[in-house]
């Protein structure tokens, strides 16, 4: 009888087998062990099997582990591969066979060994695994070339380096995160065509990888009486079994273009090539930085996906089925809630956000799992309970596997791997166990349940009934346009209670009994009218779709939509609005499988769009914000007025430096994402106006701060720095007029703006192309311009007006701040003066933010003929009214009729002019409210006067705002308006304003 089979009397204790093993190795191998300090030792012996067994195999790994484990401190060292490159070279294959495997059990048994006595956690295990893996791999195609080199030669490309053999590592390996026991899934792949050079025969590279590939497969997979390496497993290549074993760049690339599945997109999330960093050469590397790059478009899309869900849902409903076909009960990879669920979570949520989050573009779980938190998917705690209930999980499986070097994911029945499981976990019953467990998992799995559970069709619906009448309407496929009676409707008749019925027997209807039924079923419907709108968008919508996946994904969304329409009571116009938006998205039925896969996504989409014509344009015209109506409390979560420029800035620090036409696209998404949850909150009234305005106003100053540091970049990597000027100092200032300038910004609003620069110098900038400093800087409002008015996918960003620069339109674009000054003071018009009253330094260089302060007060101080000053802004009022109001004998223009916004500007501009050199605080503000309050407080109007022209200004804003939010010309019926009207006029006769 062999003495070192694993003992099958699970009555032993573990300290009593422990015992019973190091004796029966102490006699085998002949070796002097203290058995009194030996209680380490004893303990690996009893918990694993595999331990004991390579233990009496191998009598170096048997003294190498007790002279690490009889030490009061047990030190376990990871062993090193001691083969010198020309001794393993050398080997004969017999002897690598034997060499590899003998390291792995070797360093198996410590790795084993140190996770058993806690001396390194569950990620350093798994880290070590699959660091080890990698080794194996570089090992095996080291000693595979040298021994295909003689006959075949290397593979050298044209410029004379070698291209090197590329194992694609999948799943956990992929990941850093390997099982014990585990299969190792490649993808063999090479960069580029050629020949081999330097061997008794030349062969193409595809041959030549083909037969290096094999030969590595052998040494690593190859059963010997010593064992296996690791079992490679190589089906998740293109075309699996059936494809060649070895494929070039390019043949990759065209295949996941042409033919990838949505498998295939999961399985390559956490690809990545094998390296050990002992080995690599800088040309490895960045081959493999090649292939990643490559490989992403196809894993990751630029928009939200939500196609995957569909496809996770499959792959888990196949699992389950392989779950009961093969009767695996308690496993904890495979069952409800466990490993495989808690990765489907966050590999779900990779690819619906990585194309647009791309710090989600990671192999690890637990370098994802982070991220999404820091995005808000998930709860701090969320986040918490998810990495403890996977990393639980994971040290379980771990164990089990370590117990006997044996691949599975099942809770043990035997008595003796129960009790090892409950000594390693510190748990008195096997009961408490399996409570444990079953915690564990029913956390991952209410979360899993939330993400992915089942599909729409699946769910309970409070409104079923209703999405059933209206599946059986969208069903009814009618030669002709159903005429509804809008005034009638008919009691629905006792044989067609039933909206299967209904559909059923569509097909056999004539139209007008098709007709009379459409009417029937809509007498419990809020309306006839949605109907009607309906099925005149009905063959429009149909016509849009693109795939046969999209009408089905539009024919279970349609039914759901209108059902929502209905409940929520919506106007025709505001249906038909809806279905505009549907249409202009059913050629991308990721879109639809969003609104689908998200009731709470399509409520919001219904009540936002129905309550605000401007956030049904948004949507319309860039349907990537449906993604933002996912999440309520996201979408009605207010952000703080400082989190713009921090969040922006995140996320374009994921942005190749130099992509700028990402760098453009992500702006532009930023700005639409957070100004729709701006109107969201505002439609909602979470916010009221001014902290709309706010807000709107921190957010164009982030994206401005942004886009003048992108633009610099650009600019000094092509001409380098100019005169006097640093990144901590660019000697450059934005300027901010008007609404930008007095914190009013709207939805749809200009930014008025001005550059300034302090560059008196004419010397070249210092980089390779050599331009003047000063024409450094009209270069650089001139790419700023290009970023903020370039037309992507996205739109633009904003619509810069810098016609309130010097000499305007015809002025320089980029103006010295000396020169601004003494423009200013020597040849500016007085309106020009008076849109310095709401002009500040909204970002640059604080030297120059200080200058153009002090340059702006003087001006505004300056003593004025004040009759001329009067005369100067009445007539430009005068000329603003004629050539730009839109007002009608019964409609009221809010900004330019005479009594309107305009005037109350110029009344405040008029006693800024006239009174700052006497009272100096009234140029220190440059909003509306403040000048007004200062100017009551210094008896230049009355407090009643200041009430009245700021209740007028606050009711003027207030309804060109909700104008605005509904798309309509700012006009209002003049009675509304027409005591604020009076009271504007009045201030302003008694100003003696004409």
């Amino acid at each position: 009888m062999n003495t070192f089979q694993s003992s099958n009397n699970d009555s032993n204790s573990i300290e009593a087998l422990g015992a019973k093993r190091l004796s029966a190795l102490v006699n085998a191998h002949n070796v002097d062990v203290d058995f009194d300090d030996a209680s380490a030792l004893q303990y690996l012996l009893a918990m694993s099997d595999f331990i004991f067994r390579m233990c009496g195999r191998y009598q170096f790994i048997f003294e190498d582990l007790a002279a690490s484990c009889v030490v009061k401190e047990v030190q376990l060292v990871l062993p090193q591969w001691s083969i010198s490159e020309t001794e393993w070279l050398s080997l004969s294959e017999a002897d690598a066979l034997k060499a590899l495997r003998d390291f792995r059990h070797h360093l198996m048994v410590v790795i084993a060994s140190q996770h058993f006595l806690k001396q390194i956690d569950i990620k350093t295990s798994m880290r070590y695994l699959s660091e080890s893996a990698d080794l194996f791999y570089v090992l095996a195609r080291q000693w595979a070339e040298c021994h295909l080199a003689p006959r075949w030669g290397k593979a050298i490309n044209e410029c004379g380096q070698p291209v090197p053999l590329i194992a694609l590592g999948m799943g956990k390996l992929g990941g850093y995160e390997l099982n014990f026991s585990s299969d190792i899934d490649l993808i063999f792949c090479y960069e580029s065509k050629g020949t081999t050079a330097g061997g008794r025969k030349q062969e193409d590279f595809q041959t030549y990888f083909t037969k290096l590939a094999q030969k590595i497969i052998q040494l690593l997979d190859s059963v010997t009486p010593d064992g296996q390496v690791f079992r490679v497993d190589m089906r998740l290549r293109p075309f699996g079994d059936s494809g060649p074993l070895v494929s070039s760049f390019a043949a990759l690339e065209d295949y996941y273009q042409e033919q990838g599945r949505e498998w295939e997109r999961y399985a390559l999330l956490k690809a990545r090539p094998l390296a050990y960093s002992k080995f690599i050469t800088a040309e490895e590397q960045q081959s493999h930085t090649q292939l990643i790059s490559m490989l992403k478009p196809f894993v990751y899309r630029r928009y939200i996906d939500f196609s995957v869900i569909e496809s996770l849902r499959t792959m888990k409903r196949q699992i389950e089925q392989e779950v009961v076909r093969r009767n695996l009960v308690n496993n904890i990879k495979l069952g409800s809630g466990g490993i495989r669920e808690a990765e489907f979570i966050l590999q779900a949520l990779q690819m619906l956000r990585g194309g647009k989050e791309p710090q989600l573009q990671l192999p690890s779980f637990l370098s994802v799992l982070p991220e999404l938190v820091r995005l808000n998917v998930f709860t701090e705690q969320e986040g918490i309970n998810i990495e403890q209930s996977y990393l639980w999980l994971r040290d379980c499986e771990q164990y089990l596997q370590a117990f006997d070097d044996k691949q599975t994911q099942t809770l043990p029945s035997t008595e003796l791997d129960k009790k090892r499981l409950l000594t390693l976990f510190n748990v008195p019953t096997w009961d408490v166990f399996l409570t444990t467990v079953e915690a564990v998992s029913t956390q991952i799995h209410d979360i899993f349940d939330e993400l992915i559970g089942e599909s729409p069709e699946h769910q309970s619906n409070p409104n079923n009934e209703l999405v059933e009448k209206w599946q059986a309407i969208w069903q009814l496929d009618l030669q002709v346009k159903l005429q509804v009676d809008l005034q009638e409707s008919t009691e629905l008749e006792p044989s067609l209670q039933s909206p299967n019925d209904l559909s059923a027997s569509a097909e056999h209807l004539t139209t007008e009994e098709a007709t009379n039924l459409t009417n029937n079923v809509a007498t419990n419907l809020t309306t006839n009218n949605l109907i009607s709108c309906l099925m005149d968008q009905k063959a429009d919508l149909i016509k849009a779709v693109l795939s046969s996946k999209g009408r089905d994904r539009l024919d279970l969304l349609i039914p759901h939509l209108m059902a929502e329409c209905d409940v929520q009571k919506i106007s025709v116009s505001q249906c038909a609005d809806i279905l505009k938006i549907i249409k202009r998205i059913t050629a991308r039925t990721t879109y639809l499988a969003l609104l689908v896969e998200h009731p709470g996504a399509l409520k919001q989409l219904v009540k936002l769009v129905s309550s605000c014509h401007f956030i049904g344009q948004e949507l319309k015209h860039f349907p990537l914000l449906l993604d933002q109506l996912i999440d309520p409390k996201l979408l009605y979560t207010i952000p703080k007025l400082t989190d713009y420029a921090a969040d922006l800035r995140r996320n374009l620090l994921r942005v190749d430096a130099d992509d700028l036409e990402l760098q453009m696209e992500i702006l532009r998404q930023f700005k639409l994402s957070s100004q729709l949850i701006i109107a969201a909150c505002d439609v909602s009234q979470i916010i009221d106006l001014p902290t709309v305005s706010n807000h709107l106003t921190a957010l164009s100053e982030a994206i401005l701060h942004q886009v003048v540091n992108l633009s610099w970049q650009q600019m000094i990597s092509r001409y380098g720095y100019p005169e006097g000027a640093s990144d901590q100092d660019k000697n450059f200032a934005v300027l901010g007029y008007g609404k930008l300038g007095g914190y009013e910004l709207g939805y749809g609003s200009d930014l008025d703006v001005v550059f300034v620069h302090g560059c008196a110098s004419s010397s070249p900038t210092n980089g390779k192309k050599q331009i003047d400093s000063r024409q450094f800087y009209l270069k650089l409002a001139q790419r700023i311009l290009h970023v903020f008015t370039t037309r992507t996918p996205s739109g633009i960003l904003y619509e810069l007006d810098t016609r309130l620069r010097p000499s305007g339109a015809s002025g320089l674009l980029a103006i010295n701040i000396n020169t601004f000054a003494e423009y200013q003071s020597t040849e500016a018009w007085t309106w020009e003066h008076q849109a310095l009253v709401r002009a500040r330094a909204v970002m640059g260089s604080r030297a120059l933010t200080v200058q153009f302060e002090e340059i702006r007060k003087a001006i505004l101080k300056s003593k004025r003929d004040t009759e001329l000053l009067k005369a100067d802004i009445s007539k430009m009022r005068e000329k603003m009214c004629a050539n730009l109001s839109k007002e009608t004998s019964e409609l009221f223009d809010l900004k330019q009729s005479r009594g309107g916004i305009a005037d109350i500007e110029f009344v405040t501009q008029l006693l800024v002019l006239q009174y700052s050199g006497k009272y100096a605080g009234l140029a220190d503000y440059s909003d509306n409210k403040r000048l007004l309050e200062i100017s009551s407080e210094l008896g230049l109007i009355t407090k009643v006067e200041c009430n009245g022209l700021w209740e007028a200004y606050q009711e003027y804003r207030k309804l060109y705002h909700q104008q605005s939010l509904n798309l309509q010309e700012k006009l209002v019926g003049r009675s509304s308006i027409e005591l604020h009207k009076n009271v504007v006029q009045q201030v302003w006769q008694r100003l003696s304003l004409k």
